[in-house]
């Protein structure tokens, strides 16, 4: 077997493993919640009955009882809540580290790209609080035989606090192979760092070479321009080209709230380029957009602009 076939199926073993060794932790931590919540509630019913019933002393004990039982489930909720989403991330991350050995391989880095990007267009909607929302819509090229997984990696120009990063989301509304849309896909989203994201869309069933892959993805990320837009700094928007995966045509498209405007420096290349071109308007709805445009972005090269209010 190839060693990057190998290493493709040495990754998902262990993702398998580990994955099944956190979901039977999980099962069994909720076994013991379920046990406990079934006692609290037999007690929280007695007290009820008691309470109901009773006179006097009794009924004033049996209230508190009923109290003190309701909070308890309450707490059994919260505690069984975050073990889920611990054991989510976790998982999260041991299947982003095993997508980056994947890739990482000798053999799999000696096949070169992954994929060809034949059109990127991205349009970032940023309102006056400093939250984003993202459309990307792409076209892309399968260029190995078999494509089992993108990786995309997010960033944020200053580390987000907790709050924020854990409602930050991102979905992939809609893929299509060859122009036949499919369900068979999944997504993962793992914190490289307080202000990386890294997201990866699985596919089921491997995409094959020169097959096009259509993806439409939305991002909501809260608080990600908030210096921008109420500390006076300026912020920072754009996108690589990878060994792994090229961009041929790019448009990338920032809108800021009604009423606001920015200055914008290019990032990535000097004016006048005929691949690269930054320039602005104002849309239908009075809100001044700025748009970069690039064709061939050279392999790990970064273009995009840099805003700051005016």
């Amino acid at each position: 077997m190839p060693a990057h076939r190998q290493a493709v199926a040495l990754s998902w073993w262990l993702a398998g493993r580990s994955g099944k060794s956190m979901f039977t932790n999980y099962l069994s931590f909720r076994r013991r919640s379920v046990f406990a919540l079934a006692g609290v509630a037999l007690v929280a019913v007695a007290a009820i009955l008691v309470a109901v019933s009773g006179n006097g002393g009794l009924r004033v004990t049996a209230t508190v009882v009923a109290i003190v039982c309701a909070v308890g489930v309450v707490g059994v909720f919260l505690v069984e809540g975050r073990a889920a989403g611990r054991a989510t991330e976790d998982c999260a991350h041991l299947v982003a580290r095993y997508c980056d050995f994947v890739v990482g391989n000798g053999s799999a880095a000696r096949d070169g790209l992954l994929a060809s990007v034949e059109n990127w267009h991205q349009k970032v909607h940023i309102q006056a609080n400093g939250d984003v929302r993202e459309v990307v819509v792409l076209e892309a090229v399968a260029e190995r035989d078999h494509v089992y997984f993108i990786r995309f990696q997010l960033g944020s120009d200053w580390n987000q606090p907790a709050k924020y990063r854990r409602n930050v989301l991102v979905n992939a509304d809609a893929i299509e192979i060859d122009g036949r849309p499919t369900k068979q896909w999944s997504i993962t989203n793992s914190w490289l760092s307080d202000a990386r994201l890294m997201s990866i869309v699985h596919f089921h069933s491997p995409v094959r070479m020169g097959q096009v892959i259509r993806m439409e993805m939305t991002r909501f990320w809260p608080a990600k321009c908030l210096p921008l837009m109420h500390g006076g700094a300026a912020e920072r928007f754009v996108l690589g080209a990878t060994e792994l995966l090229r961009i041929r045509h790019l448009e990338y498209q920032v809108s800021l709230p009604t009423g606001f405007d920015a200055s914008c420096e290019p990032i990535g290349f000097t004016p006048p380029d005929h691949r690269i071109s930054v320039n602005r308007y104002t849309d239908v709805g009075g809100r001044r957009v700025f748009i970069c445009r690039a064709t061939e972005m050279p392999e790990r090269h970064t273009v995009g602009m840099r805003l700051a209010l005016t």
